[in-house]
C-alpha cells in the first residue's frame, strides 16, 4: 500500500499530508516554521519532520511514506534546496524524497501544467507565473527586509507603526491601538516599543487579522493599510501578467493563510488585480499547494 507524503513549508508554519497512491488525501497535520533560511536547513527539516510523523500517525501508516515532495520557501538557490534535501533524506521519512519551490507546488495545484499565475500571501508574499513557453517566474518573495509587500508581515508592521504614531500623537486616531495593545496586552507606547524590538517575523505576521479585522469594520486607518498592501499584491501579478502574449487570457489563483482567512482582504486583492490586469481570469477556488505537492509526489 504505497503512501505518498505531500508538504508546504511556509514562514510560519508547516503543512503535511498523506494521501494513498491514487492521490487521495487521507489525512493532514501541521508544524511550525519549515522555511529554509540560508544554513539553516536542518531546522527546517526538523520541523518538516516532524509535521510529516504527526501525519503518519494520524494516519494509522508506517512511520514512513514511500515518496516525499516538499514545496518550501526558501529554497530558490540550488545550494538551499540541496541542503534540505540532504537533511530529510537523513530523516528516513521516505526513500525518495523531492524538494522544490513553494511556487512548483502552487501552480501544480492551481492549474497542473496549463498557463498561469499563483499569487501567494501568508507571513511573507510571493508571486509565480508558469509561462505560455512551460518557464517558471518570480516576483516577490525577497524577504521581510527588502520585500514581502502585502504579506502578513507588512500589515503587522504598518499596522504597529499606525499604533506607535497613534500614541505619540504625530498620526490620526485609530482603534489599532486599542486593539492591538489588548492583542499583545500591553498598556502603553513604551511596552509596544520594547515588544516591537525583540518580535520575530511570524509574530509581527500573526497581527495582521487585527489589522484586516479594524479595517473590515471601517477604521480609516487600517483600511489604507489594506488598501495599500492589496495594491502591492496586484503589482506582483501584472509584473507577471506583461510576460503574457497581449490580448491573452491570464489565469490568477490566490493562495495562502492570509487571503484564504481573510475574505474582505481577498475581495480587496481581486478588485485591484481586475483592475491592474484587464485580462485577468480569477479562479474561485484557493490555491492548496500541499495538493500541489502530492500530484508530484504521484508521479515522482
Amino acid at each position: 500500500m504505497k503512501t505518498l507524503l505531500g508538504v508546504d513549508a511556509g514562514g510560519s508554519h508547516t503543512t503535511a499530508a498523506v494521501a494513498d497512491a491514487h492521490g487521495t488525501v487521507l489525512v493532514r497535520a501541521e508544524g511550525g516554521p519549515g522555511a529554509v533560511r540560508p544554513r539553516a536547513a536542518t531546522r527546517a527539516a526538523k520541523a518538516i519532520f516532524e509535521a510529516c510523523r504527526d501525519a503518519l500517525t494520524k494516519a494509522e501508516r508506517e512511520v514512513r511514506g514511500d515518496v516525499l515532495v516538499v514545496g518550501a520557501a526558501g529554497v530558490g538557490r540550488e545550494e538551499e534546496r540541496l541542503a534540505l534535501q540532504a537533511a530529510l533524506e537523513e530523516t528516513g521519512i521516505a526513500p525518495r524524497v523531492v524538494v522544490t519551490s513553494d511556487g512548483a507546488i502552487a501552480l501544480q495545484s492551481a492549474f497542473g501544467d496549463r498557463p498561469g499565475i499563483a499569487l501567494m500571501a501568508g507571513t511573507g508574499s510571493v508571486a509565480w507565473a508558469r509561462l505560455e513557453s512551460g518557464e517558471m517566474a518570480r516576483v516577490g518573495g525577497l524577504g521581510a527586509v527588502l520585500g514581502d509587500q502585502g504579506s502578513g508581515y507588512d500589515l503587522g508592521r504598518q499596522g504597529l507603526r499606525a499604533a506607535g504614531l497613534a500614541l505619540e500623537g504625530r498620526g490620526p486616531a485609530t482603534r489599532l491601538t486599542e486593539l492591538l495593545l489588548h492583542r499583545l496586552q500591553l498598556a502603553a507606547l513604551g511596552d509596544l516599543v520594547r515588544w516591537s524590538t525583540t518580535a520575530t517575523t511570524p509574530a509581527v505576521a500573526a497581527l495582521a487579522p487585527v489589522v484586516l479585522d479594524a479595517a473590515a469594520a471601517a477604521d480609516a486607518v487600517a483600511g489604507g493599510i489594506a488598501d495599500a498592501c492589496a495594491d502591492d499584491l496586484a503589482r506582483h501579478v501584472r509584473a507577471l501578467a506583461d510576460r503574457f502574449p497581449r490580448g491573452a487570457a491570464v489565469r490568477v489563483a490566490l493562495g495562502g493563510s492570509l487571503l484564504a482567512r481573510s475574505a474582505d482582504y481577498r475581495k480587496r486583492v481581486v478588485a485591484r488585480i481586475v483592475a491592474e490586469v484587464m485580462a485577468a481570469e480569477i479562479a474561485d477556488a484557493p490555491v492548496d499547494a500541499v495538493l500541489g505537492a502530492i500530484q508530484m509526489a504521484r508521479t515522482a
